[in-house]
């Protein structure tokens, strides 16, 4: 990977990661430990956010979590399914932002100083430099207004990783009184322009997707072109590696998963069939579409309207309208 690959540029892209960052990967647990924690302040004479307060609240979120976790082993069917650490997903960023360089002069921009601010708080460095440098190191054709920030190589998550944090989350929301409908997660097949990857990342985000799976082989990296093309959304989403898609598969649907895939012949279209549930999206290559291993481990597959001469849709705008028909079912009335 060359060095300009290693880096995001301009005000809004490195404002959109370090707001982004400032939040964390997180997890449907979230609001279980809030619940947990007014609910303990109101059973005692202790304020929320007192230590007393904090205290039963994460005694009872342990004694809720092991509950549900006994009832989930027996119906997953792994008898050794372990507790996750909480922990380990507050603050779990793809990309990590190790340095910024600022154009010298650009210190009065508004944007400019929430990032300083910003920043400031996340601990990482900021450096001010000439502009001709940061030509230099942006490149020819690069509008870099004045900004770059310099990113370590981004970290993709392991299934492992992932199944502990949908542990949690499914957990956390059988508690709350919600079901898993609505839960989705994209798998992409043969997906491997950078620029197409870091729209479905962005699309994905802001559908509300929970991870983004990827294959090791015919797959784009999580280069500084996806990152920037994901206007921060690579910063909070996690990207999964898998050795096998099909392997991936079948684990998510022992999961409680069903797996739905874009396929251009389908019989149905996507906006006639059922999708309010746990749900796995597969998105395929504009060229070569899912491939056909692949579909066979599908549970639906379905199309999307294609009206006019143009055979087939680029991968993100199809994603984009898939996920949010998805969004569209599940908060429906």
């Amino acid at each position: 990977m060359n060095e300009q690959d290693e880096l995001i540029f301009g005000k809004n892209a490195v404002l959109a990661y370090l707001e982004r960052s400032e939040d964390g990967i997180g997890g449907d647990y979230k609001m279980l430990q809030e619940a947990l924690v007014k609910d303990a302040a109101g059973q005692s004479h202790s304020p929320a956010g007192s230590d007393e307060a904090d205290e039963k609240a994460r005694e009872s979120l342990e004694q809720e979590i092991h509950r549900a976790l006994k009832k989930l082993r027996s119906e997953v069917g792994e008898s050794g399914l372990q507790l996750p650490n909480i922990k380990q997903f507050s603050h779990l960023p793809s990309v990590k932002v190790n340095k910024i360089l600022l154009a010298a002069g650009s210190e009065h921009d508004g944007r400019v100083e929430k990032i300083k601010v910003l920043a400031r708080r996340q601990k990482i460095p900021v450096q001010s430099c000439d502009r001709r440098k940061l030509d230099q190191i942006a490149g020819p054709q690069r509008r870099h207004q004045g900004v770059v920030a310099l990113i370590s190589p981004a970290e993709m998550w392991k299934l492992d990783t992932f199944l502990q944090k949908l542990v949690l989350d499914r957990i956390a929301r059988e508690l709350s009184g919600k079901t898993m409908d609505g839960y989705m997660v994209a798998v992409l097949d043969g997906v491997e322009d950078p620029h197409n990857l870091g729209a479905i990342v962005r699309v994905a985000e802001a559908a509300g997707v929970k991870a983004l799976f990827i294959p090791q082989r015919r797959a784009a990296g999580l280069t500084g072109t996806v990152a920037k093309i994901s206007a921060g959304a690579l910063a909070t989403l996690p990207v999964v590696r898998v050795s096998n898609i099909v392997q991936a598969l079948e684990t998510l649907k022992k999961y409680g998963f069903w797996v739905a895939a874009l396929d251009v012949k389908a019989q149905q279209y996507y906006s006639d069939v059922d999708l309010k549930r746990p749900l796995v999206v597969v998105i395929g290559s504009e060229g070569q579409g899912v491939g056909r291993l692949v579909k066979e481990h599908c549970d639906l597959l379905v199309k999307i309207p294609m009206l006019g001469k143009t055979e087939s849709l680029n991968a993100s705008v199809a994603a984009g309208i898939f996920f949010y028909e998805v969004v569209r079912q599940t908060e429906a009335r």
